[in-house]
Formats: structure tokens, C-alpha cells, sequence
């Protein structure tokens, strides 16, 4: 019993002490995601950049949203494409909702298509006449990671006025479902 519990010992010993000698070869774990793009991930403020070229700035914190520009309002955070029925068919609900509540309520149409013409998103724009602001560029898509890695449009978050996650929305929107919030 002494033999097997000093060679247990020993065995165990040799394992810890020896490393890699030069005939071995560490193992390289390729990954497609570069050290920059790692802390940008880790980072969780973001700034998103308006087609009229103003900034929104905004934190995501243990579900809740931090924003001193969005402080004290109900904010709806839409990810959408222009090529998207049901995005273009919860257009006219959401201009009508941010006129009605723009006191208590931001939208932030977040665009997920990658180099979109902005030529056209404008003419897009203006054709279904969208009055709240849009976000263009990289930083919606390391939002959408953050946000629960959005895969499929319309997705939606709702956050109350005190920044804290109410809702997530896959699909469309209801204009009676998102009332029953901002409405209080």
C-alpha cells in the first residue's frame, strides 16, 4: 500500500514538474476574433453615430441601460434592415408612438446591414417618412452582439425610464403591447 500511494506521489510529481521540452509543439487556437475586436466586445458603452451625424452614446450594465442623453425616458432599442416586410410594416406604429410619447420615449432605429448606401437609406427614410433617429455603422453590430447576439429582424429591447431591461420583442411590435408600458 506504501509502494502505491509513493509511486501515486512520485508519478504525480514528475507530471507537475515537467513541461513542454523544445520537441514538443504548442497548440495555436485560431479564432476569427482579433484582440482589438476582444476589448471593443468588452466594452459596453457604445457610440452610435446618427445619419445627421450626431452621436448617441450609450452603456449596457447587468441589463440595465445607462445614457445621460436617454435618462428619464423609456427608450425602445429596434434592430432592422430596409429589405425587412415586417421592419418597414412597424414603421408607421413606431413614428407614431415617438410623436405621441416624445416626452417619455426614444426610439433608436439601429440599422443591421452592413455598408448600406446612404443615398438610398435616405430616400428610404424620407419615403416611409421616419422621424426617429437612425444609427448607422460597425458599433450596431458589436451592439447586437452584446444584446444577446440579435440573429433575426425585427428585434427589439424596451428599457424603462429607470434604464432597467422591460422587454425583448422578436418580430414585430405592437403598438397596444408597447403602450401598455410608456403609457404609465
Amino acid at each position: 500500500m506504501k509502494k502505491l500511494f509513493f509511486l501515486c506521489i512520485w508519478s504525480l510529481t514528475l507530471v507537475l514538474l515537467t513541461g513542454c521540452n523544445s520537441k514538443d509543439e504548442a497548440k495555436v487556437i485560431k479564432d476569427d476574433t482579433s484582440f482589438e475586436e476582444l476589448k471593443k466586445l468588452s466594452n459596453k458603452t457604445f457610440n452610435l453615430k446618427t445619419i445627421d451625424g450626431k452621436t448617441i452614446t450609450l452603456k449596457i450594465e447587468n441589463d440595465n441601460l445607462v445614457s445621460e442623453q436617454l435618462k428619464g425616458k423609456y427608450v425602445l432599442l429596434n434592430f432592422w434592415a430596409t429589405w425587412c416586410p415586417p421592419c418597414i410594416k412597424e414603421m408607421p406604429v413606431f413614428n407614431e408612438i415617438y410623436d405621441q410619447y416624445s416626452d417619455d420615449f426614444e426610439l433608436i432605429g439601429i440599422l443591421f446591414e452592413k455598408e448600406k448606401d446612404l443615398k438610398q437609406l435616405d430616400a428610404f427614410l424620407k419615403k416611409y417618412k421616419i422621424k426617429f433617429p437612425i444609427v448607422v455603422g460597425d458599433e450596431n453590430f458589436r451592439l447586437a452582439k452584446t444584446m444577446d447576439n440579435v440573429s433575426k429582424i425585427p428585434e427589439s429591447f424596451l428599457y424603462g425610464k429607470d434604464g432597467k431591461f422591460l422587454k425583448k420583442y422578436v418580430g414585430e411590435v405592437g403598438k397596444k403591447d408597447l403602450e401598455s408600458y410608456i403609457s404609465k
